[in-house]
């Protein structure tokens, strides 16, 4: 994660969900969850890479040197 932006893991960003032993994302500028497309649950994902990956897509403010 060098030239990004490291998500916060208190609630927003990548968050570690221990009841359900997965990892979900939420957007930080919107408070809301990343969705399951199919179910329209709070996605889940179970390698914090995966995740990370999915908030980067899902979250919306520029990171540093992007333009």
């Amino acid at each position: 994660m060098a030239h990004a932006q490291v998500p916060r893991l208190h609630g927003y960003g990548v968050l570690w969900d221990t009841g359900d032993r997965c990892y979900r994302v939420r957007n930080e500028m919107t408070d809301e969850w990343l969705l399951d497309a199919a179910t329209g649950e709070r996605a889940r994902y179970s390698s914090f890479n995966a995740a990370f990956s999915a908030w980067r897509c899902f979250e919306i403010h520029k990171r540093p040197g992007e333009r």
